[in-house]
């Protein structure tokens, strides 16, 4: 009779520990506006330093014998988590879900010589 009620106390413990798990983060970027600071230097850095840093451009335009690059990122982060314990311990139970999106876009303004003349970054959270 111990021994059953020691199985399930195990049982339960194991329940509620692997009934809290959150998943691992997703992989990391390139594309913020530390690295932005850090590696883009106006009038000095290139285009092919841009692409080395963070890829090829998602867009590229012309205007007023200007090329512009364009990097457009969205991530989004789902978390879900749920907690419960066996109706012997204590009958509680619950679920919950928490969900963001990040959208990341770097406008990069080359002059001549395929030169770094501007760049603009815009990080919005929702």
């Amino acid at each position: 009779m111990i021994h059953r009620f020691t199985m399930i106390g195990l049982l339960a413990i194991c329940a509620l520990i692997t009934g809290c798990h959150t998943p691992p983060p997703a992989t990391q970027s390139n594309l913020t506006p530390g690295m932005a600071k850090k590696f883009i230097v106006k009038g000095k850095t290139t285009q092919a330093e841009v692409t080395e840093i963070f890829g090829p451009p998602d867009l590229v335009t012309h205007k007023d014998q200007m090329e512009m690059w364009t990097y457009d990122k969205i991530r989004y982060d789902v978390e879900s988590s749920s907690g419960y314990l066996t109706v012997i311990l204590a009958g509680f139970g619950g679920a919950r879900t928490t969900s963001s999106s990040t959208s990341t876009m770097l406008i990069i303004y080359f002059g001549e010589k395929d030169i770094v003349k501007d760049y603009r970054m815009q990080v919005t959270r929702f």
